[in-house]
């Protein structure tokens, strides 16, 4: 028993996890998150893509390879505070309790952040004037109107969507304007501005869901990914089409414009627009307020200690 207390209060094990942990994180950010194998297959070949799949740096931050070293980190940081306090107290030290707060703080840190990591989610999505989404937390969001500036030169200016957001039949917002810099908060849930394109592609599949696709984006499939690269005039001359890429193995095949009525792999074309859509991403995090406590909390450990220390107390 006294040897696994050791264990977990070593100093040696907090380093060894925070160098692993940040070693396979970066390598994480090398590797695009949660796509399919496939994809890993087409973009890095097939030797990289099985080493990803082996190693889950493809979906990382939920992998047991980040889960397990960081419960070994919150039990050793909570070993080590524990046994500081009963040390202090068992000396009858004088109750400085910056470094306590301090070590509190950074587990109740790790904690929120675990929690961000493992519990957050997120829903990316576009909206047209007049389109209703459904969120996280039995909310609705109407999306009235969108504004689109640039600046002389061309380059964007602002994006501001103006929503109306419901539960049930009660408003809980009204002709709120999301910007980039200000989110939609109500709660857990944010909603940011994320992105605007001028054309999209309504589709839906065989069971009935919706997705617009916007200019630039893809669409990923089993047997091969479509991405929409423009909007040109129809063939009959009388509206739009959307031109798309057809890509598989690295290597582009094929293209065709479709229009409303034509179909894509398992889709049907419900309308092409050159109207503005606005790109939105709604996000729950219930890690974050357990964060904001541990800041508020270390800020008291570091004005502690620093008065401590200017007192010249140990």
């Amino acid at each position: 028993m006294n040897a696994i207390f050791k264990f977990f209060r070593s100093v040696k094990l907090a380093v060894a996890l925070l160098a692993f942990l940040t070693l396979f994180a970066l390598l994480s950010t090398l590797v695009q998150q949660g796509k399919d194998p496939g994809f890993y297959a087409e973009v890095y070949g097939p030797f990289l893509a099985g080493v990803i799949q082996i190693t889950t740096l493809d979906r990382f931050t939920s992998s047991l390879l980040f889960i397990i070293p960081m419960v070994l980190f919150v039990i050793n940081l909570s070993v080590c505070t524990v046994d500081r306090l009963v040390s202090r107290a068992r000396r009858k030290a004088k109750k400085h309790f910056g470094p306590d707060l301090i070590h509190i703080s950074l587990l109740l840190l790790t904690v929120g952040a675990m929690t961000t990591t493992l519990v957050r989610r997120e829903q990316d999505f576009w909206m047209a004037k007049g389109d209703v989404m459904n969120l996280p937390g039995g909310y609705t969001m109407k999306l009235s109107g969108f504004e689109y500036l640039q600046y002389p030169n061309g380059r964007p200016k602002e994006w501001t969507s103006t929503v109306d957001l419901m539960k049930g039949d009660l408003v809980v917002r009204k002709d709120y304007k999301i910007e980039v810099n200000r989110p939609l908060s109500v709660g857990l849930l944010k909603v940011y501005q994320m992105n605007y394109s001028q054309g999209a592609i309504r589709l839906v599949d065989g069971a009935g869901v919706l997705r617009n696709l916007c200019i630039g984006q893809d669409l990923m499939l089993a047997d091969s990914n479509y991405r929409f690269a423009e909007l040109r005039m129809a063939a009959d001359g009388k509206g739009i089409a959307a031109h798309l890429l057809q890509w598989w193995d690295g290597k582009m095949i094929a293209e065709r414009d479709v229009a409303a009525g034509d179909q894509v792999d398992n889709y049907i074309v419900m309308s092409v627009s050159d109207e503005g859509v606005t790109g939105l991403r709604a996000a729950v995090d219930p890690g974050f307020i357990t964060v904001l406590i541990a800041l508020i909390i270390m800020m008291a450990g570091l004005t502690l200690t620093s008065i401590h220390k200017s007192k010249g107390v140990d």
